[in-house]
């Protein structure tokens, strides 16, 4: 896959973390989704799950599909 800013080809990887990766409009200070819209990138709650993430070590930007 290549950057979509700079064109250059993306590292793919997976990320990880001790709390759910989750997508969120504002932060909320907790480490799980709260919010109506709170969007998990890697599946149900609970699961541990690592996201398939590409990386752009360019443009310093991360992008990864989420279920």
């Amino acid at each position: 896959m290549n950057c979509p800013y700079c064109q250059t080809p993306m590292e793919a990887g997976y990320l990880s973390s001790r709390s759910p990766v989750f997508w969120s409009e504002e932060v909320s200070g907790l480490p799980i989704p709260t919010r109506k819209g709170d969007i998990p990138l890697g599946g149900a709650l609970g699961l541990v799950i690592r996201p398939r993430a590409y990386l752009c070590r360019t443009c310093k930007t991360v992008i990864t599909p989420y279920q």
